[in-house]
């Protein structure tokens, strides 16, 4: 029994990480987007680019299309911080126990 507790305590830790790096690439994504809207050329980053692109880009245009722009605003990277955060870490926490 003791080995299960810890499995669990193992694998919500291991969502709990998994939840940061999703994070972070979103934070990323963001920060991409600001470079190629400013007119920038990525150069070397491209690969880069494409991957946070290929990841993230998919639960962007998702959430767009529940959230609409407010202006020049997009509002849809904080809301999926958000759910990110709170949904994932809700989850973790349950699994851990």
């Amino acid at each position: 029994m003791i080995l299960l507790a810890s499995v669990r305590v193992e694998i919500a830790g291991f969502m709990q990480a998994l939840i940061l790096v999703y994070s972070i690439m979103i934070f990323g994504w963001v920060v991409q987007s600001w470079v190629l809207s400013s007119g920038i050329r990525p150069g070397r980053l491209i690969p880069l680019f494409k991957f946070l692109d290929g990841v993230v880009g998919p639960f962007m245009r998702l959430l767009r299309r529940f959230i609409p722009p407010l202006g020049p605003i997009d509002l849809s990277p904080l809301v999926a911080l958000l759910l990110v955060q709170l949904g994932g870490g809700t989850v973790a926490q349950l699994v851990g126990g």
